[in-house]
């Protein structure tokens, strides 16, 4: 309790100190820097960890082990090699597909941004397949027409990366990973998986050069995979 009286306190003289001064933000930040570091109250960064994603075998593990549920077995190669977030495959329209064009519209995605994204003509067949001549609604929808929660897809996912057995941290945002790790390993430049994926900042996408050195480590290979 006293802490907080403390906290209270000493915002009320900040407060004060900002209103009494006129301080723009950007001096209030600066004020704010210049402080902690002079104070040595240095906040520690956190543990950076580099996520897991799914190997080329991995996958087919997992495709394998869920064709007995077509349904969400096309869910998990969707998100695999559109890169989607969940949400955004949540929300597509049947009509935002571009059949003729390869490509999708993930409209109003994060940060409420649309974007194109290429899908490839193996997973198109697969679509067309499932949608069975449907040309509205949701992708991924319910009898009565509704979308399915968010939830329900991530759920689904779950189950299946669970029967699969895979041994590491794998989840639904991890097929999204996958997906730009598998555009490293084809040579895809970091730019343009960016712009595939929706990515505000470059360094977003920069992570996954850390998962995938692609180029770099055939080229290691070949030069020292030197056998007597």
């Amino acid at each position: 309790m006293k802490e907080s009286k403390k906290k209270a306190r000493i915002i009320d003289e900040v407060k004060n100190i900002v209103s009494r001064e006129n301080l723009t933000p950007q001096e209030f930040r600066y004020i704010v820097k210049r402080v902690r570091e002079q104070s040595k109250l240095q906040i520690p960064k956190k543990e950076k960890k580099l996520p897991d994603y799914l190997t080329p075998a991995e996958i087919y593990g997992l495709l394998e082990s869920s064709k007995n549920n077509p349904e969400r077995s096309l869910l998990i190669e969707f998100q695999i090699f559109t890169g989607l977030r969940i949400g955004e495959t949540n929300n597509l329209m049947v009509h935002n597909i571009d059949w003729f064009n390869n490509q999708l519209k993930v409209v109003q995605g994060k940060g409420s941004k649309d974007r194109y994204v290429p899908i490839t003509s193996n997973l198109q067949s697969k679509l067309k397949l499932y949608l069975n001549n449907r040309k509205d609604g949701y992708l991924f929808q319910k009898q009565n027409k509704k979308k399915y929660s968010k939830r329900t897809l991530q759920e689904w996912i779950t189950k299946e990366i669970d029967k699969a057995g895979i041994n590491k941290e794998i989840h639904t945002h991890s097929l999204r990973h996958t997906f730009a790790c598998l555009c490293i390993s084809r040579g895809i430049s970091l730019e343009n998986i960016q712009l595939m994926m929706g990515h505000t900042h470059k360094t977003t996408t920069e992570i996954y050069a850390k998962l995938e050195l692609g180029a770099v480590k055939d080229q290691f290979l070949q030069l020292m995979d030197i056998r007597g």
